[in-house]
């Protein structure tokens, strides 16, 4: 999977959540980051909105 860089609107349906987190993207290697998020989010579905 190749991911482009691209920017516009977007609309999400109503969610409920419990939570949110704020983290900070950190240097993985030289071409990526990541971000740490509690294990019991594994499996679920995540959105990353960068400000």
């Amino acid at each position: 999977m190749t991911a482009k860089k691209t920017s516009g609107r977007l609309i999400l349906k109503e969610i409920k959540f419990e939570q949110i987190y704020q983290r900070t993207v950190s240097r993985c290697n030289e071409t990526s980051g990541k971000v740490t998020v509690p294990s019991k989010l594994i499996g679920k579905r995540v959105y990353v909105v960068v400000e």
